[in-house]
């Protein structure tokens, strides 16, 4: 037969292994999350036991690392984990406008336009951007613009992409266009008027005349691909990156298409 004793010192032990998993102590929580930087200080209540530690779980998105210092009486433990509270792949973030800036719009003039001839959907174009001998660029874009309203067009082109071919035809760059979400309206983003020929787009908040475009022609070449998701139009049919106006020296691109996809 146990001495009351034993059992006095039987209870307490139990006693205190259920504390050290239900009750928290002091703690100073730091979350890094990939998506945002977010602080977040609790106090809580935390015995922790010989051997372990008991903590309280942390609800986040996506990857995240924790780092939690325990204090209780004698006991203390620090520790850094690594942990995955949901299977949710994170949101793009939007490169820097510094980023952007390596991705070379210039204003353009389209100074002929024909049919391809294997493509029904496809112009052919030779536009100026004041650095040479016009490129020829095509353009998905027969279903949307006749010949004539193309011809002596005043538009943006994407100036440093790779070459590529299309049913056969070189393509050296890509004019800028609006369009809704079934892609059954599509647009030509327009600079301002007056805006010159071989012009460099700006954002309005970070002038980009300073900073070289990323070279075409480099393997792994990939800031349109980085920025392209964040291009839009907003509610007066500004085209925009991450929400900044695109612009000129004579005032911000358009689109009559409003709320749309840049690309």
């Amino acid at each position: 037969m146990p001495s009351k004793a034993a059992l006095l010192a039987g209870v307490a032990v139990c006693t205190m292994a259920l504390l050290s998993f239900r009750t928290f102590s002091r703690a100073s929580v730091s979350i890094a999350s990939s998506r945002s930087p977010v602080s977040l200080r609790a106090t809580r209540m935390a015995p922790m036991a010989r051997g372990g530690a008991a903590f309280g779980g942390v609800q986040a998105k996506g990857w995240h690392s924790i780092r939690m210092a325990g204090y209780s009486g004698r006991f203390s433990r620090r520790f850094t984990s690594v942990v995955r509270a949901e299977d949710k792949e994170d949101e793009p973030i939007p490169p820097p406008p510094e980023d952007f800036a390596k991705t070379e719009l210039r204003v353009g003039k389209i100074v002929d336009v024909w049919p391809h001839p294997e493509a029904d959907k496809l112009w052919c174009e030779l536009i100026d951007l004041a650095d040479g001998p016009p490129r020829q660029i095509l353009s998905g874009l027969r279903e949307f613009y006749s010949a004539e309203e193309m011809a002596n067009r005043t538009v943006v082109v994407v100036a440093n992409l790779k070459k590529s071919k299309l049913r056969g035809l070189d393509s050296q760059g890509m004019v800028l266009c609006a369009s809704n979400e079934a892609h059954d309206k599509v647009e030509l983003v327009s600079p301002p008027d007056g805006s010159s020929v071989g012009e460099r787009v700006s954002l309005q908040t970070f002038d980009v005349r300073d900073t070289p475009p990323a070279n075409a022609k480099k393997k792994g070449n990939s800031v349109w691909r980085s920025v392209a998701p964040f291009m839009r139009t907003n509610a007066d049919g500004v085209a925009t990156y991450n929400g900044i106006p695109l612009v000129t020296e004579q005032g911000p691109l358009t689109a009559s298409l409003k709320d749309c996809q840049v690309a």
